[in-house]
């Protein structure tokens, strides 16, 4: 058996159980920071693909409004018919 001399104060269990609840306090509190960056970082990807893609419908209407009056021409003038 030990003697009372080895012992290690009671003070010091509860300051080291400080230190590891202060850590993982910081812990999630860090991991919580994070998630949300990454929540916002997803959002603002999200918001800039969807507005890519409805550029690039609006791109391939736009074209195929402007390139069929075209064909239309000059499937007109090649034929000299009219449809």
């Amino acid at each position: 058996m030990t003697d009372d001399s080895q012992k290690v104060p009671l003070g010091e269990h509860i300051k080291g159980a400080g230190v590891l609840a202060g850590f993982v306090v910081w812990a999630l509190t860090v991991g919580v920071a994070g998630l949300v960056i990454l929540g916002f970082l997803l959002l603002i990807l999200f918001i800039v693909g969807f507005v890519l893609y409805a550029a690039w419908q609006a791109s391939a209407t736009l074209g195929l409004i402007l390139t069929l009056p075209v064909l239309y021409v000059v499937l007109v003038t090649a034929t000299g018919q009219k449809f």
